[in-house]
């Protein structure tokens, strides 16, 4: 019996609408339903309906799980693939390019940038140089947009990840709003706990949120990435080492075919004049002066080699912090005499590089006279040393308040020449950084060298000449390669070497600086020789004067108390003579 809903009983009406739709029907006065056999089959078709949908739902939901599986194995399979060729690339364009290549398929983004931290410059550098038309990025003074994100990233250290770029935090300037990206991934380039650079994920075409994974996975390649330049810069000076070794021997070799060349080609060089002397109008005189012209000719192609020589000087370990604080110390009464400050803020643990005490001596002297010169009309005085350590690359900084010195572009242009001879030497580079808003500076970069080349290095020189002890030359020649000879000589044997192209100069430098010899060019411009040497007498060691060949005249009339005559070029074996002489007026000077 169905009850009335009015009586708040069950209402059965629909439950017997259903058993009458599977072929039920009411049997008895007790209402009761009865099943036919139509709707016992009708009953199984839906159980098994229901049956085959429970199947196909799980098959469906394995066969997804095992498409996710496989395609995250495929992303770790081309993840490390990419890995693999970053660490084996033979330079950053081409980790660019491959990352490039990879990256749009395995996260589905549009670009890659790569951003190196240029430490000298103190700016990230595009390793393509295509973003906004610019190739670097300043960090103290980012431009709006894309870049201000790279710069953020560095200073944090840390993942800044911006799914809409509409809501970013880092404003697009107008001119490229248009054609700004949709979204932005930044991921700092670390290696061994240093910030190498930043990599930048841009996707061009939708609003992406970049998930956990791929987060992590972007900071694992470009942790790769960074380890990868690290080791290309190892690679780099590994190889510039190379190249200094075999220079090396180079030199040495060249070095003993000269000692062997200079003496006979002096003989005839001054027997030829005096034959011609004799033969002068006679018919012997053109065979004669062509003899004498060869002659000098050979002359000065010896000369020529022994400046390329006298360059290649065996590398040993030099602590330059040591060397910095030896010249601070060795200028700091003249500097305090003219009221310039020192600011020194060299590091305090040892730094060293391979090549000459001598020759490093003498490029950051230059650097420091020609910084103290700048400063003498300069209202506010102050020269700062610093060094810095970057990707096993050291960085010395001299930087100065005075003019620019681009305004004395003679000097600049000749102290500039020899220091980059002698840093190209030793595998590094020179610079002179000015800008508008900063003081000038001069930037000389050197590779390290590790702890156990310095031991090694050290086991196999242990027998060889102390250079840590020397002299203040003064050098006053306008010929460029017998300069580069002289120079050569004298920083081999650890003597700080100034040199200057005229005698003005040269004389004003020894009225500031303390000079134990002076070596003068009988051609050096400006303040005639003669007078010159009686106005330095005073006040150098010793007063060498450079002739273009043997003069016996002027020996004879000019040497006398500390004053020598040496002939161009300078043979090894005078100049030690004029130097052993020297030694007993001449207080050494420990570096």
């Amino acid at each position: 019996m169905v009850k009335s809903p009015k009586t708040g009983s069950l209402n059965y009406v629909r439950w017997g609408a259903c058993l009458l739709a599977l072929g039920a029907r009411p049997a008895g006065a007790q209402g009761r339903f009865v099943f036919s056999p139509e709707s016992h089959w009708m009953l199984e078709r839906l159980m098994l309906a229901f049956g085959l949908i429970a199947l196909l739902s799980i098959a469906f939901f394995l066969w997804s799980r095992e498409q996710r599986l496989r395609r995250q194995r495929e992303r770790l399979r081309k993840t490390y693939n990419l890995g693999e060729e970053i660490l084996s690339a033979s330079s950053s364009e081409t980790i660019l390019t491959r990352v490039t290549a990879s990256l749009t398929a395995v996260l589905g983004v549009t670009r890659v940038h790569l951003y190196v931290y240029n430490r000298a410059a103190k700016t990230l550098d595009s390793l393509a140089g295509e973003r906004s038309g610019t190739a670097s990025i300043s960090l103290s003074l980012p431009p709006a947009g894309a870049e201000a994100g790279a710069v953020a990233c560095f200073h944090y250290r840390t993942l800044l990840a911006i799914p809409d770029i509409d809501r970013s935090p880092f404003p697009m300037s107008p001119q490229h709003a248009e054609r700004a990206p949709k979204s932005l991934l930044f991921v700092p380039m670390l290696a061994q706990g240093e910030v190498t650079g930043v990599m930048e994920l841009d996707q061009d075409d939708r609003v992406h949120d970049f998930t956990l994974d791929e987060q992590a996975l972007a900071q694992h390649l470009a942790n790769q990435i960074g380890v990868a330049l690290r080791l290309l810069d190892q690679r780099s000076v590994q190889e510039q080492l190379f190249r200094t070794e075999k220079l090396a021997a180079v030199g040495r070799l060249i070095s003993g075919v000269v000692n062997e060349l200079q003496t006979p080609l002096a003989s005839i060089s001054d027997l030829a004049r005096r034959a011609l002397d004799k033969a002068r109008g006679c018919g012997a005189e053109r065979e004669v002066s062509a003899i004498a012209a060869e002659a000098q000719r050979a002359a000065t192609m010896v000369a020529r080699l022994v400046s390329f020589a006298a360059e290649q000087v065996e590398a040993r370990p030099v602590s330059v912090t040591a060397l910095l604080h030896s010249l601070i110390e060795f200028r700091e009464g003249d500097w305090k005499a003219s009221g310039i400050r020192v600011r020194d803020l060299t590091a305090h643990e040892a730094l060293y590089v391979l090549g000459s005490q001598g020759q490093l001596e003498q490029v950051f002297l230059n650097l420091l006279v020609h910084a103290e010169q700048a400063l003498a009309n300069a209202p506010r005085k102050v020269i700062t040393v610093r060094t810095s350590v970057l990707a096993k690359r050291l960085l010395v900084e001299v930087a100065f308040t005075g003019q620019s010195v681009s305004r004395k572009a003679e000097e600049t242009a000749a102290v500039l020449g020899v220091t980059r001879s002698v840093i190209a030497g030793h595998g590094g580079e020179v610079r002179l950084i000015e800008k508008s808003h900063a003081d000038p500076r001069f930037e000389v970069e050197l590779p390290l060298t590790a702890a156990r080349e310095r031991t090694s290095l050290a086991q196999t020189s242990s027998g060889a000449s102390d250079l840590t002890r020397g002299m203040t030359a003064l050098v006053i020649e306008p010929e460029e390669i017998a300069q580069r000879q002289l120079l050569g000589l004298l920083a081999a044997r650890g003597h700080r070497v100034v040199p200057v192209g005229n005698a003005d100069t040269g004389l004003e430098l020894a009225q500031r600086i303390r000079i134990d010899a002076a070596f003068c060019s009988v051609h050096a411009p400006g303040l005639n020789w003669v007078e010159l040497s009686e106005r330095m007498q005073p006040r150098v060691g010793g007063f060498i004067l450079l002739s273009d060949g043997y003069d016996a005249e002027l020996s004879s009339d000019f040497e006398g108390y500390h004053r020598y005559v040496l002939a161009k070029p300078v043979q090894e074996a005078e100049l030690e003579r004029v130097l052993r002489d020297l030694a007993p007026v001449i207080p050494l000077i420990k570096h």
